[in-house]
């Protein structure tokens, strides 16, 4: 099948413009335009040079392949150990993931606990470890608001006359939201992606025990809290900084209509629609491809061992930065998914030949937005990482999720025939 070419009557693009016998380089037109004053418009015929009004911007010359420097500051009190940093220079500085260290400016005091929602055995050691938090070291407990009302704490006597009352809201009556300088999970995978969800810029350290039905991001075990929170505390763990995505759903005229950032994947998909999507990738604006399939997801390292390995795309380890990009069922048996670098730009744009006018786009499998010819879907690494509690080292704690929650590479051994004593009765 041939490769597909973007529509002209696209209304992002303008049509391309005749091209004069007298060859120049797009980069001496790009500043002829921007010396004149004028707005430079986009051309295929630029390649990785084409601008757009992003493209005009300082900080889209700096982008960097790498993606962009984390923020290294986790809520009011965490951050990356010193030792870990070194005077800042003129180029992206990479950590190495093995000495990323969790620092404490003082005492973390607010802790926020998240639990898996409708479950009696995740709300009774939430109890637990709440009067632990609050009778033991003293610390101030913070819940959304939905836990206080939940059966298994407002009917337990004890803990609704002594405890419940001296727990905090993660927003409270003035709807500003208290401050955390530490969460601990309490759940599957979904609760981490709930506290991605909650923190959309700098999110606290967080502390992940397996309560869930995997468990692949949550490598501590709930019955050694007590210990492992404490180290916690100490500062005696490393850190994985999963990077997120940061997703701007736009109008034609670049106006933000929503941003999210993910921490495992967006989708686009043909929605409630029954005809194939058919959408143009854009990368860096550089034209790559069209899809035409039953969507395209965009991944993280984190997501690539969700619903991108489910659709046969491979497993990246989170310390490698790239964006993971896999179709969904393509028409095109040769589109197989891709690892592109963290620092790239991809737009996402509804092709004017779809037949399909309304795909959806979802967020870590919220918020659904409908797409159209006048929106595109803009997708960039964002600076701001959830910051994970390693329970060994990034290393170890990955490869023990893939054997143990995904069986990776595990068979059962079948027990070896032996051909001796037959032989010797033939004989």
């Amino acid at each position: 099948m041939a490769a597909a070419t973007p529509h002209t009557d696209n209304p992002f693009f303008p049509p391309k413009q005749p091209i004069s016998k007298k060859k120049s380089d797009p980069r001496i037109q790009n500043l002829k335009l921007e010396e004149n004053g004028e707005q430079a418009k986009f051309n295929r015929t630029t390649s990785l040079y084409s601008k757009s009004k992003e493209m005009n911007d300082k900080r889209m010359k700096k982008r960097n392949l790498f993606g962009p420097s984390p923020n290294l500051s986790f809520g009011p009190k965490a951050l990356m150990s010193p030792s870990t940093l070194e005077p800042e220079q003129n180029y992206l500085k990479m950590f190495d993931p093995t000495h990323q260290n969790l620092e404490w400016q003082s005492k973390p005091q607010n802790i926020l606990i998240i639990k898996k929602p409708h479950d009696s055995v995740v709300a009774e050691q939430l109890k637990e470890i709440a009067n632990w938090l609050i009778k033991e070291k003293d610390s101030r407990v913070v819940v959304e608001e939905k836990v206080l009302s939940e059966d298994e704490l407002v009917y337990d006597d004890d803990f609704a006359a002594l405890t419940l009352p001296k727990l905090s809201t993660l927003i409270d009556a003035n709807g500003i939201r208290n401050p955390v300088d530490l969460v601990i999970c309490l759940g599957g995978d979904g609760t981490l992606i709930h506290v991605s969800s909650i923190f959309q810029d700098q999110c606290p350290p967080v502390i992940a025990f397996h309560m869930g039905s995997l468990g692949f991001l949550a490598p501590f075990s709930v019955t050694d809290y007590k210990s492992d929170i404490d180290n916690t505390f100490a500062g005696h763990f490393g850190l994985t900084l999963r990077s997120r995505l940061k997703c701007q759903v736009r109008e034609a005229d670049d106006s933000v209509e929503q941003e999210y950032l993910v921490l495992n994947e967006v989708v686009v998909d043909r929605g409630i629609g029954s005809t194939v999507t058919n959408v143009e990738i854009y990368c860096n604006g550089k034209f790559l491809t069209t899809l035409l399939g039953d969507g395209l997801i965009i991944s993280t390292p984190t997501g690539s061992t969700a619903y991108s390995m489910s659709a046969g795309a491979s497993m990246v380890h989170p310390s490698v930065p790239g964006i993971v990009l896999t179709p969904i069922c393509p028409h095109s048996l040769s589109f197989r998914p891709i690892v592109l670098p963290a620092g790239i730009e991809l737009k996402i744009i509804v092709s004017s030949e779809s037949r399909n006018c309304s795909p959806v786009c979802s967020f870590d499998g919220r918020y659904p937005i409908t797409m159209s010819k006048e929106k595109y879907l803009r997708i960039t690494t964002s600076v701001y990482p959830v910051p994970c509690i390693s329970h060994q080292d990034h290393l170890s704690d990955w490869f023990n999720s893939l054997a143990d929650c995904l069986h990776w590479n595990r068979r059962e051994m079948k027990r070896m025939h032996s051909y001796g004593p037959a032989l010797k009765n033939k004989e």
